[in-house]
C-alpha cells in the first residue's frame, strides 16, 4: 500500500505542475487521446506500431449487499431457502497484474493479447465459534486475444470494433485448507479463470475537441458451453462513458467516467463442491447490475517515446446483486503503456 500511496502522489503532482506549463506545441499527443486506463481495446495503431501495458488494479470488497440494499451478517449467514450457512464471508481482496501487447498489421487492424496474474484473499468466519480464517487463490488467469477493426476516422471522430476470444488458461480448481483442517474447492469468485472459450466483442466511439474529448464503449462476453467442472459463468453486458480534459500542457488530462455492467447468475453449479458452506459457493449468490464512478489521469512522457502513465479510482454508485454477496468498495488501477 506504501508503494500504491508514493505512485499516486507522483500522478497527482505531475498533473498539479501541468497546470502551471506554458502550452508549446500543439501537435503534441495529448493525455487524453487514450480512454481511462481501466478501459480496454479503446484505441488501434497505425501499421507496424507495437505497444506494451502493465496494469496493476486492486479491489476490496467489505460488507453486503442484498438486493440493491445494504445487508447485515445475519443476512449474509442465511440461505435462500432460509437455513443457515456455517461460514460467512467477511471481506476479499483480489490484487490482479495485467500485462498486454498490441500489434498493428495494417492501418485498419491491431492485434491485442492480454494475460492477467492474481492473488485472491477471502477471510472468513465460522459462526460456531467465531474462529477467522483467510483462504487465498493466486495463478495466472484467463488468456485474452482481440482484433481491433478501424470503421471511421475523419475530423477528430473515431470508431472501430473489437472481436475476440479468452482462452480458459485460467485454474477453475483451486482449493484452500478449512476450518476443520481438510482442504475443500474454494467459491466461484476466487477461482482464476471460467473455464469456457468466451467471444469478446465490443463497439467504441471517440470524439477529440480542442479542449476535451469524450467516448462511448459497448461490450460484453459470450460463454460458449460448458465448463468441466458443469457449470458455466454468466454472460456480461457492459457501457462504459467517459469525457476528458487536457490541461495546459497537454500531456497530462483528467477524466470522469460511469461504468454499467450486468453480469447473469451463473447456470449450472461446482461439481467439486459437495457441500455449501457459505454464500461464496452458492451459484444463487451471482449475478449482479451495477453502475461505476471514476476518476482518472493520463499523463503522456512525451521525451520517453511517448509513454504514458495512468491511474483510475471506481467507486459503485448502484449495486443490485442476487441473493446476497460481499458488496464492492473501491477498485484502482495504475497502468503503463509504450509505444513504438
Amino acid at each position: 500500500m506504501k508503494l500504491l500511496r508514493n505512485i499516486i502522489l507522483l500522478i497527482f503532482t505531475i498533473s498539479m505542475n501541468s497546470f502551471a506549463d506554458e502550452f508549446k506545441d500543439e501537435k503534441k499527443l495529448r493525455g487524453d487521446s487514450h480512454a481511462p486506463i481501466d478501459v480496454m481495446c479503446d484505441h488501434y495503431h497505425k501499421k507496424n506500431e507495437i505497444m506494451l501495458s502493465y496494469r496493476f488494479m486492486n479491489m476490496n470488497m467489505d460488507g453486503y449487499s442484498k438486493g440493491s440494499s445494504d445487508a447485515n451478517y445475519s443476512d449474509a449467514r442465511t440461505k435462500p431457502n432460509g437455513s443457515n450457512y456455517m461460514v460467512v464471508p467477511l471481506e476479499m481482496t483480489m490484487i490482479m497484474h495485467m500485462l498486454g501487447g498490441m500489434y498493428a498489421i495494417s492501418d485498419d487492424i491491431t492485434l491485442m493479447l492480454m494475460g492477467s496474474y492474481f492473488d485472491n484473499e477471502m477471510e472468513m468466519k465460522k459462526h460456531s465459534n467465531g474462529v477467522k480464517k483467510k483462504m487465498k487463490s493466486s495463478g495466472w488467469g484467463d488468456l485474452k486475444f482481440n482484433l481491433i477493426k478501424k470503421l471511421f476516422a475523419e475530423n477528430d471522430t473515431k470508431i472501430h470494433f473489437n472481436v475476440g476470444l479468452s482462452l480458459p488458461t485460467g485454474s477453475i480448481s483451486k482449493k484452500d485448507t478449512m476450518f476443520s483442517g481438510s482442504r475443500a474447492t474454494l467459491g466461484y469468485g476466487m477461482q482464476l479463470g471460467s473455464g469456457t472459450y468466451d467471444l469478446l466483442h465490443g463497439l467504441t466511439y471517440n470524439k477529440m475537441k480542442d479542449n476535451y474529448s469524450y467516448g462511448l464503449q459497448i461490450s460484453g462476453v459470450k460463454r460458449i458451453g460448458e465448463n468441466s467442472k458443469e457449470y458455466t459463468l454468466g454472460d456480461i453486458y457492459q457501457s462504459n462513458l467517459w469525457i476528458a480534459k487536457p490541461l495546459n500542457n497537454r500531456c497530462t488530462s483528467i477524466s470522469i467516467g460511469s461504468e454499467f455492467k450486468f453480469q447473469e447468475k451463473i447456470d449450472g453449479s461446482h461439481k467439486d463442491i459437495s457441500s455449501i458452506m457459505s454464500f461464496a459457493q452458492d451459484k444463487e449468490s451471482t449475478g449482479y447490475k451495477r453502475i461505476d464512478l471514476s476518476i482518472g489521469i493520463n499523463h503522456i512522457f512525451d521525451d520517453l517515446n511517448n509513454l504514458r502513465l495512468a491511474f483510475e479510482l471506481k467507486k459503485p454508485l448502484y449495486n443490485n446483486v442476487n441473493a446476497v454477496q460481499l458488496e464492492p468498495d473501491y477498485l484502482t488501477i495504475i497502468g503503463l503503456q509504450y509505444s513504438y
